[in-house]
């Protein structure tokens, strides 16, 4: 049974599946990371019991004005003009939330797509055909010089989302979780014209660790997503709660299969009697 919409609980075996589609597309990469005070290897994937109240560190309201409200309300070009403007829902709502799926009565579920160090172009040909609403959690070291495939892959309602400088583990003690989040949503601004406003940790690690919280609602975020079902990169479904329901948030990562893994969980999603819808528009 399900139970509020704020939630810290990712089993383990969605955990290692994150992890691994990093690690297969970091060796796949071959590049390498700007270096900083920050750590690529999580210290832990266990998981966090599941609770259906949020976490204490989370449930303390800001008490500053939300800088996107204000801005939105005053008409920011920046949100106006980005693909990522905030939904009505979010607007009324805009407190620091950890989200594992969506509460919702419509017959959908939601795309999200981790890392960005492979840009299958099959994926973006399926994306532009089926006009997917995709959002993508990206990490900034392996996007940086590719703006238009993103801006291509997100543009049916989708948006480039933090998934940090060089995907730190944010609860390592090793990890400057400021840098990796703030450093992240400044460069995304100045590269895709818009500010983050979704913050997925790397391997689902440390979503209500204090610090985390304090810098992702300092620097603009107001929303940690993280996930239910998992699209591995061998093509396999694991999910929270089987099968594939309305609201689910599923996982998958840029990889040379991504599109094989989007045809699988589109055809899973048709035999429910969903669709994928933007994420944007629920949260």
């Amino acid at each position: 049974m399900r139970g509020s919409a704020i939630a810290v609980a990712v089993g383990i075996p969605l955990a290692l599946a994150a992890a691994a589609g990093f690690l297969a597309g970091m060796a796949s990469a071959g590049g390498d990371v700007e270096p900083a005070a920050a750590s690529a290897s999580p210290t832990s994937a266990a998981p966090v019991a599941a609770s259906s109240e949020p976490p204490a560190a989370s449930a303390t309201p800001s008490t500053t004005v939300d800088p996107y409200v204000e801005a939105m309300s005053g008409g920011s070009e920046t949100l106006e003009e980005g693909q990522s403007g905030r939904s009505e829902t979010n607007v009324a709502n805009s407190d620091l939330e950890i989200l594992n799926w969506v509460e919702t009565d419509d017959p959908v579920f939601f795309i999200t797509i981790d890392d960005g160090i492979v840009r299958s172009p099959e994926a973006l040909a399926l994306i532009q055909e089926q006009q997917i609403p995709v959002t993508a959690f990206l990490t900034e070291y392996a996007v940086r010089e590719h703006t238009e495939y993103f801006n291509e892959v997100t543009a049916y309602g989708g948006s480039v989302q933090n998934h940090t400088m060089v995907h730190g583990a944010l609860n390592d003690p090793e990890t400057d979780v400021e840098w990796e989040i703030c450093e992240t949503q400044d460069r995304f601004e100045g590269q895709f014209g818009y500010r983050p406003w979704m913050l997925r940790p790397p391997y689902g690690a440390g979503p209500d660790d204090p610090d985390v919280l304090k810098y992702a609602e300092e620097c603009g975020i107001n929303r940690i997503v993280l996930w239910n079902v998992v699209v591995g990169n061998d093509n396999k479904v694991e999910y929270w709660d089987p099968p594939i329901r309305a609201g689910d948030i599923v996982l998958l990562h840029w990889e040379d299969n991504l599109a094989e893994g989007l045809e699988t969980i589109l055809d899973l999603g048709r035999e429910q009697g969903l669709t994928p819808a933007p994420l944007e528009e629920y949260i």
